[in-house]
């Protein structure tokens, strides 16, 4: 892969900058993963009372992680797009390792 390829974007995820060297085709891409990550922790929030309840970021981060999951599992069962889904998976195991 050619260096004009690939770039370093910074998102933000659940209140923490991160730099992440992706392709270039795939901007748009992890922008709205990205997006939809912080939509479904905010989400998270508005239903729980996050102090009482006991809730830390992680956790909101979790059930999102969750949710997008089963919903990623859904469709691809409605249809047949391994690809995407491993994608998804990929994506999903790089944010893991990044936070770890």
């Amino acid at each position: 892969m050619a260096m004009d390829e690939t770039f370093t974007i910074n998102l933000y995820i659940a209140e923490k900058h991160y730099p992440l060297r992706i392709k270039r085709s795939e901007e748009e891409l992890v922008r709205k993963a990205a997006k939809l990550i912080n939509d479904k922790i905010a989400q998270y929030r508005g239903l729980y009372n996050v102090e009482e309840a006991g809730l830390e970021l992680r956790d909101l981060l979790a059930m999102a992680a969750c949710q997008i999951a089963i919903e990623a599992i859904k469709n691809s069962e409605k249809t047949d797009d391994t690809a995407f889904y491993k994608s998804v998976m990929q994506l999903n195991k790089e944010l893991e390792d990044f936070l770890k």
